[in-house]
C-alpha cells in the first residue's frame, strides 16, 4: 500500500516528492544508486527490486531531469497482483528513453516491453498483461519562470492524465480539479479515486510546506519535515500484530495510514523459496526528492527494514544530488 505525495507549493523548491514503499521486508532489494545507461549519455538514480529477474524499480530520476514513480494498482484478489512480467521495468524504460517526447514513449512502450520479454517486436506485448499500475512521470527541467511544466499519469487500469499543471497553462486536461492541484497524492487506487491516506498526506504535506516557508527552513529541515509526514502512523498496532486475521482483510485497513508498521502476514508456512512474500509487510523504504530553484535535484533515501529480522533505532539517510539542465 505505497504512497506518493508531491508538491509545487514551495517558492524555493519548485518540486518536492515524498514516497513510501510498502512491501514484504523479505523481498530482496538493492538500495538507490547511480546506474549507467547503454548509450552512456545519462545516469539513472534508482533502487532495484531483485525479486524478479527483470530487476525493475518503483522510483527513479535521471541526470537529464526525467522522473518516474510507479505504484501498483490494488487488485480485488491479492493473487492477481503477480503479473507475467514485472511492471518495474516501466519506470526504467522511461528513464532510459532519451530525447523522445512522452507521447512517443507511450506509443512505443508495448514494443519496448516485447523486446524486454525477448518476443517478436512485431507482436506488441499488451500493457493489460502487466500487473495493474499507475505511473507518474515527466521531466523536471525548469522552465524560464523557474517552475516545472507538469507531470504525467499513465495507468493500465484507468485514464491517462496530467498533474501539477500551472493554472494559466493551456495544457488540455481530462480533470482540471486534479490537474491544477499544487499538492497531489496517489496510492494503489485510480488517481481520481484517492484513498483516505492520500487525502491525509496531501493535507499534512501542504501544512509542512507552509510551515517551512514561514520558518524559512533550510533544505535539511524541510526534508526532516517530509520524513515526518511519511512516518505518520494511524494504524492499529493490535491489528498489525494479529496473526489470526486474514492478510487480505488487513490490507484493506492499510488504505488509511501513510506509514505502515510491521504487519504480520500469516504467510510463514507458505514462504518456501518464494522471495516475493514473507512474514512481515510494511513501510520498508522512504524517499524524499527535492528540486531546488537552481536546478539541483536532491534524492534522500531511508531503508527502514530489509528482512524479516526486524531492526529498531536510528536509520541512516542516504543523500544523492546532481544538477539537471534547464529548458530554454
Amino acid at each position: 500500500m505505497c504512497i506518493l505525495l508531491s508538491s509545487t507549493e514551495h517558492p524555493d523548491y519548485p518540486f518536492i516528492l515524498l514516497s513510501n514503499r510498502d512491501e514484504f521486508f523479505r523481498r530482496p532489494t538493492e538500495p538507490a544508486d547511480f546506474r549507467d545507461t547503454e548509450d552512456g549519455k545519462v545516469k539513472i538514480l534508482a533502487p532495484l527490486d531483485l525479486a524478479r529477474p527483470e530487476h525493475g524499480t518503483w522510483i527513479g530520476a535521471a541526470t537529464d531531469g526525467k522522473l518516474a514513480v510507479l505504484l501498483n494498482f490494488r487488485e480485488e484478489n491479492y493473487s492477481e497482483s503477480y503479473s507475467e512480467i514485472s511492471r518495474g521495468i516501466i519506470p526504467l524504460d522511461y528513464l532510459k528513453s532519451g530525447d523522445i517526447s512522452v507521447d512517443e514513449w507511450v506509443k512505443n512502450l508495448e514494443t519496448s516491453i516485447s523486446k524486454e520479454r525477448g518476443v517478436d517486436p512485431k507482436e506488441e506485448y499488451p500493457l493489460r498483461k502487466v500487473g495493474g499500475f499507475t505511473l507518474m512521470y515527466g521531466n523536471l527541467s525548469l522552465e524560464s519562470n523557474g517552475k516545472i511544466s507538469h507531470l504525467n499519469i499513465l495507468s493500465n487500469r484507468g485514464d491517462r492524465g496530467k498533474v501539477h499543471v500551472p493554472i494559466d497553462s493551456d495544457v488540455a486536461l481530462l480533470d482540471a480539479d486534479i490537474g491544477h492541484k499544487t499538492t497531489f497524492g496517489l496510492s494503489n487506487s485510480l488517481y481520481s479515486n484517492p484513498w483516505p491516506k492520500v487525502n491525509l498526506g496531501e493535507e499534512l504535506l501542504s501544512k509542512a510546506i507552509k510551515y517551512s516557508i514561514v520558518r524559512r527552513e533550510n533544505l535539511q529541515e524541510l526534508v526532516t519535515s517530509c520524513f515526518e509526514v511519511l512516518s505518520t502512523d494511524t494504524l492499529s498496532q493490535e491489528m498489525a500484530s494479529d496473526k489470526t486475521q486474514d492478510f487480505t482483510a488487513k490490507m484493506m485497513e492499510l488504505k488509511k495510514s501513510i506509514f505502515i508498521p510491521p504487519v504480520e502476514s500469516g504467510f510463514e508456512i507458505a514462504i518456501g523459496s518464494n522471495p516475493t512474500i514473507g512474514r512481515y509487510y510494511g513501510t520498508r523504504t522512504q524517499t524524499v526528492i527535492v528540486l531546488d530553484k537552481e536546478g539541483e535535484l536532491h534524492y534522500f533515501e531511508k531503508n527502514i527494514q530489509t528482512s524479516d529480522v526486524l531492526t529498531e533505532g536510528e536509520v541512516e539517510v542516504k543523500h544523492f544530488h546532481f544538477p539537471i539542465r534547464k529548458n530554454k
